[in-house]
């Protein structure tokens, strides 16, 4: 395993080393004192050789001044020949230099820490030698380490080999890692020195690494801090003293951030960090919670003290582009340090006396991370590390113990964490620019927000009494402190962060109301909190205060649709006249809540105004369709009206979507306009979810239908409904979007559900959800699917821009009720080979299912509107549904209603199947023939043909006498009426050339 880690220590050295030579052949490149001077002229090969200047004469003199004094070309600076020379590749040669060199230096480097190490730990567990020679050895080998790093780094550059610095940065670091393991060894494991005295010295030997390392380089502190950190782990770290343990890793931790501020090293103050986390973990066996803690501060604060120390003084670092990694630091050591804090909690929970010392941690890391975030070293969005981490802490540590008995010391704490976390936000957010302070309002208040959302069900299930407390006592706050965001902010009436803050505000007043209140007084008790947020937006011009109130007009919607108010009042619960009394006044409330939205921010409020309007009046729709229900139907159970329930409500949205839709303008904003798509689409899916599948009569826990077949309260629930969002999607403009195409769906399968529950009615009766599809029943099921095909396929709907998409899906609904008028018709429904095998129960029976199966002819044949495959499809279905009447009807005429029996001397049963089919095959043949259409032309060969086989496989075997020979009479004229026939057809479709050769031939 040591070995491994020496491996990949020189892995990365050697990619550090590449790195390093790229860097500085660009340095050399880029500096103009080593380029070469060259001066344009004709390539070395053209120029003639030089020769000795000639003596100037009075010619030369008489030259014009201009030509002496012409401008000289400028030196012309050319890159050096190293920045074009090609990327050194990788080659055995200088594989086997590098190993040679770095490569032996780190593997010797590593090896001798680890043997110093290892030598200490094995001395002690073999119990070789006196535990003072053991530690006078680890120190004087550790000595002799640290004089040969230095004779190394001392030796001449002009000596053979020369200076060997990596050698002697990883030989001083083996050798302060053997100390240090000779330090803790000496106190933690043989008690020679006492506790004070070994600070001392590990803190001798922290000084001195950190000053070999600015005469050494990074390797040196990387290598020391990585063998201190695994020192604890090799000398037996169970062998070590939870005190001993935390100030010998706040040493180290001191040591290499220090050494990381100094000189940028960001490499030491990662493997520091990662290291402290590391080494956190190990205090939390002997549930020693602090010391995790306090180590988990340093790794967490390290990083953030060693930029502000640079900072502060060495401001140019900050655009150097090499200090980048030293600036993200930490960042990234804040967010490892939130993930490792979730062990201290776990912990704090097993010994409920350790959990506040997890509940500071958390606390710390989100003041830390508000404090970077304002100090602009962190980006405000890792704010949400600290505060994510706090609240997924105290959710966990609430459900898990919520219920145990020292909770209740533990509630002060989560609490003081849950207002930690707003006011720390609050602080930093008044301290940045308006992207930063909008990011840190959010993660704060909406938080918090949720944190309170989701601890009230917690406590409300443990049965802790003011579980609504916290919730409003942070709304309170959050409203109160909101004006130090409106002063701070360029413009509060369009400032995102205070909208937000102010958003989450009111989620926790509104979460403290429903927790406090009594289910009936819900929506008045919402109502006023929608009246006092719209008194504020019309005293107050900040964004959000509206919306928040149109949000509490809609709760109080939401309430009142509660199975504990509406569901009262039409049990009998909730007096009528209260309930009246309590939706009026909420109504009002609301309205007036629309009239100060609108004298506040006029114009620009139009759409908050308008939406108040609409659940006020939404608000007087449910009351008056419960009153409605309860004066004429009486109160009932609420087994019993559970479906009657859905259905006014689904009633009412819809009844109210209606009245959107009448009320649209050209001119409607976006609030308007999802208003009423809103409003709509939770009718359609509230109709479609609780009617449609959890009350439905049939399979779900709804009662039967009142009333007669047809005539009941099916039509409430379903039809009408669909009539509803039949008119919404007609008077809906646009007339193309995708919410309206969606509304034209739901109101078909509405209808759909009223015909399939209302053929259920006509079968069974008050038992509606129990019994089995029966035949007949059945067969009904399958017309109404191909009826739905028909409507589907209607050249009418086809021709309507609104609804000619709908065509798109006929196909597939076509193929999929054509499958299924095969199989019931085909099978199921037969009384003769099909599942049930119990006699038809009565004529009557008999004529219904016969019925059936005609209508099932009708409407496939009434499916073809053209010539594609469907079509022809549809009309061989028509034509084989025909068959099997045929079929039944010779069947029954023998055999009566049990069609299973088997009667003796079914001769003449056999042959008049025989018989019937043929004169079946011909007839569709002809009627093929007369139409010119080759579908019946071949369904009318395919009878026949079959036929055919009927007899000779079948009834030659069985027939005897007169009925044989008929037979053989009847399979002869099948023959030669079908030669004719086909004769016939196929003579129509050749070409004209042809008939001449065929009459020739047969002469």
């Amino acid at each position: 395993m040591e070995w491994l880690l020496i491996l990949g220590l020189g892995v990365w050295v050697y990619r550090q080393g590449q790195a390093i030579r790229r860097l500085e052949r660009r340095l050399g490149a880029m500096d103009p004192l080593e380029q070469p001077i060259r001066v344009p002229a004709e390539s070395p090969a053209s120029a003639p050789a030089r020769e000795p200047p000639a003596p100037v004469t009075a010619a030369a003199l008489s030259e014009p001044l201009e030509a002496a004094l012409a401008p000289k070309p400028e030196p012309v600076f050319t890159p050096p020949p190293e920045t074009m020379r090609p990327e050194r590749v990788l080659t055995r040669a200088s594989i086997a230099t590098w190993l040679s060199e770095n490569g032996l230096a780190w593997i010797g480097g590593g090896g001798l820490a680890l043997g110093g190490l290892l030598l200490v730990g094995y001395a002690a567990q073999r119990g070789l030698f006196t535990p003072e020679l053991r530690i006078a050895l680890a120190v004087i080998l550790g000595g002799l380490m640290l004089g040969a790093s230095e004779w190394i780094l001392r030796l001449k550059p002009s000596i053979a080999g020369g200076r060997h610095l990596l050698a002697a940065a990883v030989s001083a670091g083996a050798g302060a890692v053997t100390l240090y393991g000779a330090v803790c060894a000496a106190q933690g494991l043989y008690h020679m020195i006492p506790f004070g005295v070994a600070a001392v010295l590990a803190a001798s030997i922290s000084l001195g690494l950190l000053a070999l390392s600015l005469r050494h380089g990074q390797a040196l502190a990387l290598v020391a801090i990585i063998g201190a950190l695994l020192t604890p782990s090799f000398t037996g770290l169970a062998e070590w003293s939870t005190h001993a343990l935390t100030a010998y890793a706040m040493l180290i931790g001191v040591t290499g951030f220090s050494i990381f501020a100094l000189r940028m090293w960001d490499k030491v103050g990662g493997a520091t960090m990662v290291g402290l986390l590391l080494l956190s973990a190990a205090p939390l066996v002997g549930h020693h919670t602090l010391s995790t803690v306090l180590i988990q501060t340093l790794a967490a604060i390290g990083p953030f003290a060693g930029v502000l120390w640079r900072r502060r003084f060495h401001a140019s670092d900050d655009v150097e582009p090499a200090g980048r990694a030293f600036r993200d630091l930490p960042g990234s050591a804040l967010i490892l340090t939130c993930l490792a804090s979730f062990l201290p909690w776990f912990a704090g929970q097993t010994d409920g006396g350790q959990l506040p010392f997890a509940v500071a941690l958390s606390g710390l890391l989100v003041v830390l991370g508000a404090t970077m975030a304002a100090r602009e070293v962190i980006r405000p969005l890792v704010f949400a590390a600290p505060v994510g981490v706090a609240i997924a802490c105290e959710l966990v540590v609430m459900a898990l113990g919520a219920r145990l008995p020292p909770f209740p010391s533990w509630q002060p704490w989560l609490y003081t964490l849950t207002g930690l976390i707003p006011a720390a936000a609050l602080w930093a957010a008044l301290r940045l620019p308006a992207t930063g302070r909008t990011h840190v309002l959010a993660i704060g208040g909406l938080g918090v927000a949720i944190l309170a959302s989701l601890t009230w069900p917690i406590l409300h299930a443990a049965d802790r009494q003011l579980g609504w407390a916290p919730a409003a006592a942070l709304a309170i706050a959050l409203f109160a402190l909101s004006p130090l965001i409106a002063r701070r902010v360029e413009d509060a009436a369009a400032d995102r962060g205070l909208s937000l803050w102010l958003a989450a505000a009111a989620e926790l007043a509104f979460l403290a109301i429903h927790a406090a209140s009594d289910p009936r007084f819900e929506p008045l008790a919402f109502a006023l909190a929608a009246f006092a947020l719209a008194i504020a937006a019309w005293r107050l011009p900040w964004l959000g205060l509206a919306a928040a109130s149109v949000v509490g007009g809609l709760i109080a919607f939401v309430a009142m649709l509660r199975p504990e108010f509406i569901g009262a009042t039409l049990e009998g619960r909730l007096h009528l006249l209260s309930m009246l009394a309590l939706s009026a006044t909420a109504a009002a409330l609301l309205a007036g809540a629309a009239r100060l939205i609108w004298r506040g921010g006029g114009e620009t409020a139009r759409h908050e105004a308008e939406a108040q309007r609409a659940t006020a009046l939404l608000i007087v729709l449910l009351a008056v369709f419960a009153a409605v229900h309860v004066i004429f139907a009486g109160p009932r159970g609420q087994a019993e009206e559970g479906l009657l329930q859905a259905s006014l409500r689904t009633l009412v949205l819809l009844s109210a979507g209606l009245l959107l839709v009448l009320r649209q303008r050209a001119d409607d904003g976006p609030i308007t306009r999802y208003r009423t798509v809103v409003i709509v689409t939770l009718g359609v899916a509230h109709g479609l979810l609780l009617q449609g599948l959890v009350w439905n009569p049939w399979w779900g826990a709804g009662q039967a239908p009142a009333g007669p077949p047809l005539l009941n309260t099916l039509i409430l629930s379903y039809l009408a409904p669909a009539g509803l969002v039949t008119a919404i999607a007609c008077r809906r403009k646009p007339a193309d979007d995708l919410w309206r195409r969606g509304w034209i769906i739901a109101a078909p399968v509405f209808a759909f559900l009223w015909a399939l529950l209302a053929l259920r009615h006509v079968f069974h009766g008050a038992a509606i959800s129990v019994g089995e599809v029966g035949r007949a029943e059945g067969a009904a099921y399958a017309i109404l699917a191909l009826i739905v095909t028909r409507a589907l396929r209607s050249p009418r709907l086809a021709q309507l821009s609104s609804t000619g998409w709908l065509v798109r899906a006929a196909p597939a609904c076509g193929w999929i009720a054509l499958a299924s008028a095969a199989l019931v018709f085909g099978f199921r429904a037969s009384p003769w080979w099909g599942p049930f095998t119990q006699p038809l129960a009565s004529t009557g029976a008999a004529v219904l299912l016969f019925a059936l199966y005609g209508a099932a002819v009708v409407a496939m044949l009434h499916l073809r509107r053209g010539e594609t495959l469907f079509d022809r499809v549809a009309l061989a279905a028509a034509v084989g549904t025909l068959f099997a009447l045929l079929t039944l009807l010779i069947r029954y005429a023998f055999h009566g209603a049990d069609m299973h029996t088997a009667t003796p001397g079914g001769g003449l049963e056999t042959w008049t199947f025989s018989a019937l089919w043929a004169v079946f095959g011909l007839a569709v043949l002809s009627l093929g023939a007369a139409r010119k259409d080759m579908v019946l032309r071949w369904a009318g060969l395919a009878a026949l043909l079959f036929t055919a086989a009927k007899v000779i496989l079948f009834d030659l075997a069985r027939l005897e006498g007169v009925t044989r020979a008929a037979s053989f009479l009847a399979v002869g004229a099948l023959f030669m009426g079908g030669a004719l026939l086909a004769r016939r057809l196929n003579a129509r479709h050749r070409p004209p050339s042809e008939p001449e050769d065929e009459i020739s031939a047969e002469r």
